[in-house]
């Protein structure tokens, strides 16, 4: 099914509004030093400069200020697992690079992360969102994860079998079936016995196709992306551990005009796969 044209005027939204959640306020203010009305100024600013980058949903309705993978029970591990000495992490389609700023404002060293997406202009405009351009030492990898070859790539072929914790929210429902198999497999190949795999992504209750402006991309429920993950295991000679949750959009902080786009079957997919050999 060939990609189709969408008014992407329905992704954005003009006002904050509560949006702004006690995890983006932590952040801003432990990582970047913003509060108060200095922020949303701020806020306000710099979202209309990175929709003028890229007019993507998670720009466009502020999704880079929902506590994300902050509201995950496992959140705790998380930390512990990239707190650990010379633990490596790996933010894939970082675009504004939020889910790093959030470990770092936890006391997670940046000079042991990495951040990839396609397009660089997002990650720019991350140093501007927090204020943080010497600050971060993050090293950011510019490629496209579904076309690149990560044995040859020079930024991560020094990183196979090195990653402790990847960061994969709102990204692999980017691609097709095909392209999610191609980029699990680009992960495991980043991963070693104990890496673990962490994010959050739309899902549908019917699992299937949908075109949308860049490619058509496939959209899971739980027993579908198990299902990926089983040819993933088979495929690639290793077993992980999945701990995949249907959950409500709306109780992930965002608002009914929101979703008002999507079909009434939208929900939400959050997953902790780790590696067990």
């Amino acid at each position: 099914m060939p990609a189709i044209a969408l008014d992407s005027s329905s992704w954005y939204q003009d006002d904050i509004g509560p949006r702004m959640t006690a995890t983006a306020e932590f952040v801003f203010l432990s990582w970047s030093g913003l509060a108060g009305e200095e922020l949303v100024s701020h806020l306000y600013r710099v979202r209309d400069q990175a929709w003028s980058v890229s007019k993507y949903p998670c720009v466009g309705l502020w999704m880079f200020l929902l506590d994300g993978i902050a509201a995950f029970p496992q959140f705790p591990t998380v930390l512990e697992i990239a707190k650990r000495p010379q633990a490596k992490t790996i933010d894939l389609g970082c675009g504004l690079g939020q889910d790093l700023r959030l470990l770092a404002a936890h006391g997670v060293p940046t000079e042991n992360m990495w951040a990839l997406d396609m397009n660089d202009g997002l990650w720019k405009v991350g140093y501007d969102l927090f204020r943080d351009q010497t600050q971060m030492q993050a090293k950011f990898i510019h490629a496209d994860f579904l076309e690149v070859d990560p044995a040859l790539d020079q930024g991560l072929s020094p990183l196979r079998s090195k990653m402790d914790l990847i960061l994969a929210s709102q990204f692999t429902h980017l691609f097709d079936w095909a392209g999610q198999l191609s980029a699990s497999k680009n992960m495991v190949y980043l991963s070693k016995p104990g890496t673990m795999i962490v994010g959050f992504q739309q899902g549908r209750k019917t699992a299937r196709d949908i075109p949308r402006p860049w490619r058509t991309v496939f959209y899971h429920n739980k027993d579908s992306f198990l299902q990926l993950w089983d040819v993933v295991q088979q495929q690639t000679g290793t077993r992980w551990k999945l701990d995949i949750t249907e959950v409500q959009l709306k109780d992930t902080g965002m608002l009914d005009v929101d979703v008002a786009w999507m079909p009434d079957d939208h929900m939400g997919l959050n997953f902790i796969i780790t590696r067990e050999a």
